[in-house]
Order: structure tokens, then sequence, then C-alpha cells
């Protein structure tokens, strides 16, 4: 006590340290809330806006849900595919993942690591009470119907995700620059109305000794815009390819018809297609290719870019970071009357109706598959995606949802021409690497449409028929363990009460398992055609 009374200050810390003790042991909540479920959420989009809209709605499900706690998990897009392979491989994934089929080696993951949630999107969803989408069918409530995630289901017939906003393509435009470099703000209308813009701050460049490209430029954004201006002369050949009338190619549908010889990079309309590719890339600083979105961004920001072609995603975080006035404006459609290709073209191609993404899909492993579809349900309900919305300022993915005034632009879509189809740029991780392995054969003074169409038609086949077989490994690895499903929901359906539930699980099960057999068999004889005309893999 000696001590204490030549030391006051110890005394007053002795006394807050019991004091403190005290109130942490009677008095305090935890400092955690201890809640018996845990679920775990992983993506990608640390843009402003998505973890704050997406927070949001976790606030408003755990004030409804106080046994569940919901943990978001941002993880960087550079290291996301290795971080990913590495925790499904170790048994550690998060329970709802987004995934994405353009996402380069991940091909495999929805046939090893997802479940299905078909049967629970054929039924209403319970968080849409009093609203809208009340009575509506989950499946039914998304703005596209989950286009997406039916269309790069391992399994047809299944669905295995459900997605959160909706996207589109937009031009950002340095305000000043422009009326600096053309002497006007107005949007371009036509393609070749943008060309003029290209060619106009060339020579501003030029004159005023100032580091200026028309457009600001990096792989992302780049692959982004060439598959964009791509499409316009694929129209014709697109719909000659559509044998089943789908309206839609799917990736292995077109790495087929290439290794059959209804189309090469020679091809008129794809010629056409890389012409515009070509000026678009021309218009970007040399080496494009080797920068990644944040660079273009960062190239748009200081001043040494006149516009940046993305998509909508990333207008929160353009919105709150750009030291000048911004314009957003369409990309001019490819028309008929164009100067360059306008043979080529059928007509405008439009903007389709908006695909919804962001595709959350359900860890087969996880331990709380009902909590998991419960929070997805109020993730992708009227109130739910409302939160995320207004928090965010993303396009809503679910219909009856209020888009806030500041982008209700973004579902003002171009109309005309539209056709569903897979990318004649990156059609899987083999024919993405050759395409930009070989892309420097089209840009710079000494590139050419040829020498591109050369190196492509060179080097293409062999990358093709890799990818189709790696198409053929994962639609086994669904396949395969199908047979026991279905004898499973057989027997359960002869010794339960509940018969009808699983009879008709069986008969979805058989479904999907035909329609992923006969994609087998079409897929095998592909493969074995091109074998014939000697394409071997390396």
């Amino acid at each position: 006590m000696s001590l204490l009374r030549r030391q006051p200050g110890l005394l007053l810390l002795a006394v807050a340290f019991v004091a403190s003790c005290y109130w942490v042991f009677t008095r305090s909540t935890p400092i955690v809330a201890q809640r018996p479920v845990t679920i775990r959420l992983a993506h990608w989009q640390i843009e402003r806006g998505p973890p704050e809209g997406i927070a949001a709605a976790i606030r408003r499900y755990e004030e409804l849900n106080p046994r569940v706690k919901v943990e978001q998990q941002l993880i960087p897009g550079p290291i996301y595919r290795q971080w990913l392979r590495s925790n499904l491989a170790g048994d550690n994934g998060p329970d709802i993942i987004e995934w994405g089929a353009w996402v380069e080696g991940h091909r495999d993951l929805p046939a090893r690591y997802f479940a299905p949630i078909t049967a629970e999107l054929a039924k209403p969803n319970p968080y849409n009470r009093g609203t809208s989408q009340e009575h509506i069918p989950w499946e039914k409530t998304f703005h596209d119907g989950l286009i997406g995630p039916k269309r790069d289901s391992p399994d047809p017939g299944q669905i295995y995700a459900v997605t959160l906003t909706e996207t589109t393509v937009r031009l950002y435009v340095n305000a000043t620059l422009l009326r600096a470099i053309t002497g006007s703000d107005a949007a371009p209308r036509t393609f070749d109305d943008l060309r003029r813009i290209f060619a106009l701050t060339r020579r501003y460049a030029a004159r005023t000794g100032q580091h200026v490209s028309a457009l600001a430029g990096s792989r992302d954004n780049g692959r982004t815009l060439a598959e964009t201006v791509f499409a316009g002369p694929l129209l014709g050949l697109d719909q000659r390819l559509d044998d089943d009338g789908y309206l839609y190619l799917y990736n292995r549908k077109v790495l087929a018809a290439y290794l059959a010889g209804r189309w090469n990079y020679h091809h008129p309309n794809v010629t056409a297609g890389l012409t515009l590719v070509r000026e678009v890339a021309q218009a970007m600083k040399p080496g494009f290719l080797q920068l990644r979105r944040d660079d273009a961004m960062l190239e748009f920001f200081r001043g040494e870019a006149l516009a940046l072609f993305y998509g909508t995603w990333d207008a929160t975080t353009l919105r709150q970071m750009v030291p000048f006035e911004m314009l957003i404006m369409k990309l001019p459609a490819v028309t008929p009357d164009d100067p360059e290709v306008g043979r080529y073209v059928s007509g405008p191609l439009g903007e389709g109706q908006g695909e919804t993404s962001v595709a959350l899909y359900l860890n087969k492993t996880t331990a709380h598959r009902e909590e998991v579809i419960d929070f997805l349900r109020f993730l992708t309900s009227v109130p739910g995606n409302q939160l995320f919305t207004d928090h965010s300022l993303w396009l809503p993915a679910i219909n009856g949802v209020k888009v806030p005034e500041a982008i209700k632009g973004f579902r003002d879509y171009s109309v005309g021409y539209a056709f569903g189809q897979a990318p004649y740029d990156a059609l899987g991780s083999n024919v993405g690497m050759v395409w930009d392995r070989d892309f420097y054969h089209l840009t710079g003074d000494q590139g050419s449409v040829e020498q591109f169409a050369a190196a492509l038609d060179r080097d293409m086949p062999v990358a093709i028929r890799a990818d189709l077989k790696e198409d053929v490994r994962n639609t086994l690895l669904l396949v395969k363990p199908q047979d026991t499903v279905i004898i499973g929901q057989a027997n359960l359906a002869a010794a339960s009460s509940d018969g009808e539930k699983y009879r008709r699980r069986q008969a979805e099960v058989e479904t999907s398992q035909t329609m992923s057999e006969g994609i087998l068999y079409q897929t095998r004889r592909a493969l074995d055609a091109a074998k014939e005309r000697g394409v071997q893999p390396r």
C-alpha cells in the first residue's frame, strides 16, 4: 500500500482495472455476439459500392434472424482464383461463392464443388411477402430469369446460382477534355463519329505534346471493348451456326463449328469484326494488354485518356473518384451504312434487356444449407435487393426493386438486333491465352487483320481441341455419379409416404443426365472429326 500511496497513478490504474473487470463480467454483452450459425460469403467485387450494399443487407438479415451471423469475405480479383481453388481443395471453402464461367482455369468448379438449387427456385421467395413478387416463383423474380446461371450450368436443366445485380457497359468520358479536343461535349451517334473522335484525339496529342489516348487501355477493359465491337458483324454468322434455333450459341457449339470447318478467322464477317477490334485497340496506348483494370482507371483519372469503356459496375467508383466533370455515354453501334464494315452488318446490335450478374453459388459441402439458402432468398428478395441497390448504386437483379435516380440511365438500353453468343475470342482458357498471345499481330503500325487472322487460324485448332477435351472431362465429373442419385431417389420414393417428392427429383436428375450425355456425345463426335482432320493436341 505504501507503494500505491507514493504512486497515485498506479492506484488509479488498479481501480480502473477492477472496475473494467466488473463491468465486462457482470454488465456488458459479449464482445462478439454469439450466434449458433455462421455462414461466409466470398466475392471479388471490392469496388466502391458492392461491399456496402451487401453489408446493409446482412445487417437487416441478422436483425430478422438472430441465430445466424453472415461474414462477407472480400478477396481481390488477382488472387481470387488461387485463393478459392486452395480453400475448396482443403475443404475450407466459404458457404456462398461468387463464380463466373469466364474465370480462366475454373471451368471444373461447378461440377466438383457446387450444389444445384433448382427445387428451391421453383417456389415463391418468402421474403417477398407483401411485395409485387409475393406469389411468383423465386426464379422468375429475377429480371432476366437467371439466363446466366442456366447457360453456365454444368448440368443442363439445373440451376446452381442466383444473381445480385444487372450490368451493361458504357463510355465514361472526361467532359473537359472532350470539349478541348472536339469543341463540343456531344455524344457520338455512330461508330464513324467515334472514329473521327479517335483521329481528333491523335491530332490533339500531337499538337499539344500531351500524352493523351482516346481510350484508356488494359487487358480487362480492352477485352470487354473488343468483344462488344466484334459482335456486330458476327450476327449473320451466328444465325447460320444456330442449327437448333436457340438464338444462342454456347461455347462448345462455337468451338465444334470451328473444328468442323464452318467458320474460321478469315471468314468475311469475322475479319470485319477484327477490323473494328484493331480500330479500338489503336485508340489505346501501346502495350495495354500488359496492364490491368486499375491501370486503365488511373490513366483516365490522370487525364491521359479521353474515355474509359467498361461496365456499369465501375460507375460508383468513378463517380466518387474522378477529379473532373464526367459524362456517361453509350458506345455507338456499328450500322449497315458504316463506311468500313457496313456490308457485313445486319443492323445495329441491341443491348438486350440486361443480363443479371454477380452469380452466387452454394458450396455443396456447407454444413448450413438451409441457412445459406435462406440468406440468399433475403439477399435476392425485393427488400434485400433494395438495400443492396440503395447502398451500392448498382442496378438491381430483382423485379419490383426501385432504381435510384442516379443510375436510371443504365437501363436505357440500345434497341437493335440481339443474339446470345459466346465470345469468339475467349471460348475457353486455352483459346483465351492464344488470343492474348497472338494479339500483337493485330496492333501497331506493323500489325494487320490479315496477320492476326493467320496467327489465330494457325494456333486455334489445337487450343480449341484442348478446351473441348476439358469440357468433356468436366461433364463426366457430373454425369458419372448421377446413376447412384437416381437409384437412391427411386428407392426413397418406394419406401416413403412422400414418394411424389422423390419421384419428381428422380425425373429431374434423369432429364439433366440425358441432356448432359447428349452434349457429351456431340462434343466427342466433334473431337473425333477433328482428329480425323489432323487436329492434334500438343
